[in-house]
Protein backbone atom coordinates (compact mmCIF):
# COMPACT_ATOMS: atom_id res chain seq x y z
CA UNK A 1 0.00 0.00 0.00
CA UNK A 2 1.28 3.04 -0.86
CA UNK A 3 1.68 6.02 1.37
CA UNK A 4 0.14 9.14 0.98
CA UNK A 5 2.08 12.31 0.50
CA UNK A 6 0.78 14.21 3.50
CA UNK A 7 1.49 11.08 5.81
CA UNK A 8 5.52 10.98 4.97
CA UNK A 9 7.77 12.84 7.66
CA UNK A 10 10.69 14.34 5.62
CA UNK A 11 13.07 14.45 8.48
CA UNK A 12 12.48 10.25 8.93
CA UNK A 13 12.18 8.97 4.98
CA UNK A 14 15.49 11.02 4.66
CA UNK A 15 17.30 9.28 7.58
CA UNK A 16 15.82 6.14 6.08
CA UNK A 17 17.23 6.75 2.70
CA UNK A 18 20.72 7.52 4.21
CA UNK A 19 20.15 3.85 5.87
CA UNK A 20 21.30 2.45 2.08
CA UNK A 21 24.66 4.12 2.95
CA UNK A 22 24.59 3.95 6.80
CA UNK A 23 23.52 0.67 7.71
CA UNK A 24 24.07 1.26 11.46
CA UNK A 25 22.61 4.76 11.38
CA UNK A 26 21.19 5.66 14.78
CA UNK A 27 17.89 7.79 13.69
CA UNK A 28 16.42 8.67 16.78
CA UNK A 29 20.21 10.94 17.64
CA UNK A 30 19.53 13.17 14.56
CA UNK A 31 15.86 13.48 15.32
CA UNK A 32 16.92 14.60 18.71
CA UNK A 33 19.08 16.93 17.32
CA UNK A 34 16.79 18.51 14.88
CA UNK A 35 14.44 18.48 18.22
CA UNK A 36 17.30 20.40 20.14
CA UNK A 37 17.59 23.33 17.37
CA UNK A 38 13.78 23.83 17.36
CA UNK A 39 13.56 24.00 21.20
CA UNK A 40 16.34 26.73 20.67
CA UNK A 41 14.85 28.65 18.35
CA UNK A 42 11.33 28.74 20.50
CA UNK A 43 13.16 30.08 23.41
CA UNK A 44 13.61 33.18 21.59
CA UNK A 45 9.61 33.35 21.39
CA UNK A 46 10.14 35.46 17.64
CA UNK A 47 6.37 36.01 17.58
CA UNK A 48 4.09 35.43 14.40
CA UNK A 49 5.78 37.50 11.47
CA UNK A 50 7.57 35.41 9.12
CA UNK A 51 10.61 37.44 8.87
CA UNK A 52 11.14 37.72 12.88
CA UNK A 53 10.57 34.09 12.82
CA UNK A 54 12.95 33.86 9.54
CA UNK A 55 15.41 35.58 11.51
CA UNK A 56 15.12 33.62 14.62
CA UNK A 57 15.85 30.12 12.77
CA UNK A 58 19.02 31.70 10.62
CA UNK A 59 20.16 32.68 14.03
CA UNK A 60 19.92 29.22 15.66
CA UNK A 61 20.80 27.08 12.31
CA UNK A 62 23.72 29.29 10.33
CA UNK A 63 24.95 31.57 13.43
CA UNK A 64 25.01 29.17 16.63
CA UNK A 65 24.91 25.59 14.92
CA UNK A 66 26.80 26.84 11.95
CA UNK A 67 25.09 25.16 9.20
CA UNK A 68 26.16 25.99 5.62
CA UNK A 69 26.88 25.28 2.23
CA UNK A 70 29.78 23.10 0.86
CA UNK A 71 31.03 25.55 -1.97
CA UNK A 72 34.87 23.19 -1.91
CA UNK A 73 33.32 19.74 -2.58
CA UNK A 74 29.98 20.28 -3.42
CA UNK A 75 29.67 16.69 -5.24
CA UNK A 76 30.46 14.87 -2.33
CA UNK A 77 27.95 12.02 -1.29
CA UNK A 78 28.08 12.87 2.24
CA UNK A 79 26.49 16.04 1.00
CA UNK A 80 23.09 14.59 -0.29
CA UNK A 81 22.34 12.74 3.26
CA UNK A 82 20.80 14.32 6.16
CA UNK A 83 22.81 12.40 8.60
CA UNK A 84 26.06 13.27 7.46
CA UNK A 85 24.74 16.68 6.90
CA UNK A 86 23.92 17.20 10.70
CA UNK A 87 26.97 15.65 11.40
CA UNK A 88 29.63 18.23 9.49
CA UNK A 89 27.30 20.99 9.35
CA UNK A 90 27.73 20.93 5.78
CA UNK A 91 25.61 20.31 2.74
CA UNK A 92 23.74 21.10 -0.56
CA UNK A 93 20.44 22.99 -0.65
CA UNK A 94 18.34 20.57 -0.78
CA UNK A 95 20.00 18.85 2.21
CA UNK A 96 20.30 22.31 4.22
CA UNK A 97 16.78 23.35 3.14
CA UNK A 98 15.23 19.80 4.76
CA UNK A 99 16.75 20.75 8.12
CA UNK A 100 15.14 24.02 7.58
CA UNK A 101 11.91 22.53 6.69
CA UNK A 102 11.85 20.17 9.58
CA UNK A 103 12.77 22.90 12.51
CA UNK A 104 9.93 24.90 11.53
CA UNK A 105 7.74 21.53 11.42
CA UNK A 106 8.32 21.05 14.73
CA UNK A 107 7.50 24.64 15.92
CA UNK A 108 4.51 24.47 13.69
CA UNK A 109 5.55 26.95 11.41
CA UNK A 110 4.44 27.35 7.82
CA UNK A 111 8.06 26.57 6.60
CA UNK A 112 8.11 25.59 2.97
CA UNK A 113 10.54 24.24 0.36
CA UNK A 114 10.76 25.69 -2.64
CA UNK A 115 12.20 23.86 -6.01
CA UNK A 116 13.37 26.48 -8.18
CA UNK A 117 15.12 24.69 -11.11
CA UNK A 118 18.61 24.07 -10.43
CA UNK A 119 18.18 25.44 -6.81
CA UNK A 120 16.24 24.76 -3.84
CA UNK A 121 15.45 27.39 -1.20
CA UNK A 122 12.88 27.78 1.64
CA UNK A 123 9.83 30.09 2.22
CA UNK A 124 8.83 31.22 5.63
CA UNK A 125 4.78 32.33 5.07
CA UNK A 126 2.35 34.61 8.09
CA UNK A 127 -1.31 36.42 6.25
CA UNK A 128 0.68 39.45 4.72
CA UNK A 129 3.88 38.55 2.88
CA UNK A 130 6.84 35.21 2.72
CA UNK A 131 10.31 35.48 2.99
CA UNK A 132 12.31 33.44 0.68
CA UNK A 133 15.64 32.33 2.09
CA UNK A 134 18.57 30.59 0.62
CA UNK A 135 19.95 27.92 3.43
CA UNK A 136 22.75 27.08 1.16
CA UNK A 137 24.10 30.92 1.33
CA UNK A 138 23.50 31.31 5.18
CA UNK A 139 20.43 31.85 4.57
CA UNK A 140 20.51 35.00 2.84
CA UNK A 141 16.68 36.29 1.91
CA UNK A 142 15.95 36.08 -2.07
CA UNK A 143 13.21 38.73 -3.98
CA UNK A 144 11.77 37.50 -7.23
CA UNK A 145 14.11 39.20 -9.11
CA UNK A 146 16.86 37.60 -7.64
CA UNK A 147 15.20 33.88 -7.94
CA UNK A 148 14.58 35.28 -11.53
CA UNK A 149 18.46 35.64 -11.61
CA UNK A 150 19.12 32.07 -10.10
CA UNK A 151 17.02 30.06 -12.72
CA UNK A 152 18.15 31.99 -16.23
CA UNK A 153 21.67 31.53 -15.08
CA UNK A 154 21.77 28.42 -14.16
CA UNK A 155 20.92 27.04 -17.94
CA UNK A 156 22.71 27.55 -20.98
CA UNK A 157 19.45 27.69 -22.83
CA UNK A 158 16.92 31.00 -21.58
CA UNK A 159 14.17 29.26 -19.31
CA UNK A 160 10.86 31.65 -18.56
CA UNK A 161 10.75 32.79 -15.05
CA UNK A 162 7.50 32.20 -13.35
CA UNK A 163 5.77 33.04 -10.16
CA UNK A 164 4.44 29.70 -9.41
CA UNK A 165 8.05 28.43 -9.34
CA UNK A 166 8.00 29.92 -5.89
CA UNK A 167 4.73 28.02 -4.70
CA UNK A 168 5.28 25.29 -1.80
CA UNK A 169 6.05 22.01 -3.59
CA UNK A 170 5.55 18.49 -1.40
CA UNK A 171 7.29 15.69 0.99
CA UNK A 172 7.63 13.72 -2.18
CA UNK A 173 8.61 16.22 -4.66
CA UNK A 174 11.58 16.91 -1.86
CA UNK A 175 12.38 13.40 -1.49
CA UNK A 176 12.60 12.61 -4.93
CA UNK A 177 15.29 15.55 -5.92
CA UNK A 178 16.86 14.49 -3.09
CA UNK A 179 17.19 11.24 -4.83
CA UNK A 180 17.81 12.57 -8.01
CA UNK A 181 21.04 14.28 -6.72
CA UNK A 182 22.37 10.78 -5.65
CA UNK A 183 21.25 9.78 -8.72
CA UNK A 184 24.01 12.18 -10.45
CA UNK A 185 26.62 11.92 -7.83
CA UNK A 186 26.63 7.53 -8.74
CA UNK A 187 26.42 7.95 -12.13
CA UNK A 188 28.88 10.44 -13.24
CA UNK A 189 31.24 8.07 -10.90
CA UNK A 190 30.28 5.14 -12.33
CA UNK A 191 28.85 3.10 -8.88
CA UNK A 192 26.63 1.05 -10.48
CA UNK A 193 25.27 -0.61 -7.10
CA UNK A 194 25.15 1.87 -5.13
CA UNK A 195 22.76 3.61 -8.53
CA UNK A 196 20.70 0.99 -8.02
CA UNK A 197 19.66 1.11 -4.71
CA UNK A 198 19.00 5.04 -5.07
CA UNK A 199 17.11 4.01 -8.37
CA UNK A 200 14.78 1.70 -6.18
CA UNK A 201 14.10 4.52 -3.87
CA UNK A 202 13.11 6.63 -6.95
CA UNK A 203 11.18 3.73 -8.30
CA UNK A 204 9.05 3.58 -4.92
CA UNK A 205 9.11 7.67 -4.26
CA UNK A 206 7.81 8.41 -8.02
CA UNK A 207 5.70 5.60 -9.75
CA UNK A 208 4.39 6.97 -11.88
CA UNK A 209 7.58 7.44 -13.65
CA UNK A 210 8.12 4.45 -15.92
CA UNK A 211 12.39 6.00 -16.94
CA UNK A 212 13.12 4.92 -13.42
CA UNK A 213 12.58 1.56 -14.09
CA UNK A 214 14.48 1.46 -17.37
CA UNK A 215 17.41 3.46 -15.95
CA UNK A 216 17.32 0.67 -13.04
CA UNK A 217 17.38 -2.27 -15.59
CA UNK A 218 20.14 -0.73 -17.04
CA UNK A 219 22.14 -0.02 -13.39
CA UNK A 220 21.33 -3.97 -12.48
CA UNK A 221 22.43 -5.03 -16.14
CA UNK A 222 25.54 -2.84 -15.54
CA UNK A 223 25.95 -4.64 -11.71
CA UNK A 224 25.46 -7.70 -13.63
CA UNK A 225 22.37 -8.68 -12.32
CA UNK A 226 20.08 -10.00 -15.88
CA UNK A 227 17.25 -11.30 -13.75
CA UNK A 228 16.60 -7.71 -12.12
CA UNK A 229 17.25 -6.03 -15.54
CA UNK A 230 14.70 -8.39 -17.03
CA UNK A 231 11.88 -7.88 -14.05
CA UNK A 232 12.36 -3.80 -14.54
CA UNK A 233 11.52 -3.79 -18.12
CA UNK A 234 8.95 -6.23 -17.64
CA UNK A 235 7.33 -3.90 -14.99
CA UNK A 236 8.06 -0.80 -16.97
CA UNK A 237 5.69 -2.58 -20.23
CA UNK A 238 2.86 -3.43 -17.61
CA UNK A 239 2.67 0.22 -16.50
CA UNK A 240 3.00 1.61 -19.54
CA UNK A 241 2.02 -1.00 -22.49
CA UNK A 242 1.52 1.96 -24.91
CA UNK A 243 4.91 3.42 -24.37
CA UNK A 244 6.73 5.45 -27.65
CA UNK A 245 9.83 3.52 -27.47
CA UNK A 246 8.08 -0.41 -26.52
CA UNK A 247 9.24 -1.75 -29.28
CA UNK A 248 13.11 -0.85 -28.18
CA UNK A 249 11.80 -2.29 -24.76
CA UNK A 250 10.69 -5.37 -25.76
CA UNK A 251 13.78 -6.04 -28.14
CA UNK A 252 15.64 -5.47 -25.24
CA UNK A 253 13.89 -7.83 -22.87
CA UNK A 254 13.87 -10.21 -25.44
CA UNK A 255 18.20 -10.18 -25.45
CA UNK A 256 17.76 -10.46 -21.48
CA UNK A 257 15.28 -13.40 -21.74
CA UNK A 258 17.90 -15.25 -23.88
CA UNK A 259 20.76 -14.54 -22.03
CA UNK A 260 18.80 -16.10 -19.21
CA UNK A 261 17.87 -19.27 -20.48
CA UNK A 262 21.44 -19.72 -21.62
CA UNK A 263 22.10 -19.40 -18.21
CA UNK A 264 19.39 -22.27 -17.53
Amino acid sequence: MELHTDDIRLDCAALHLARDAYADINIPHYLRILDGLAEEIACRRPGLSATLRFRAMRDVLVRSFELRGDTGDYGNPENAYLNRVLDRRLGVPITLSAIWIEVGRRLKWPVSGIALPGHFLVRFDDRERFVLADPFAEGQTLSADDCKRIVEDHFDEPVRFTPKMLNAVDTRTILARLLKNLRRIYLARGDWPRLARVLRRLVAVEPLAGQHLQDLACAYARCGDVRGAYSCLRAYLRRIPNARDGDIVQWNLNQLEAALLARN
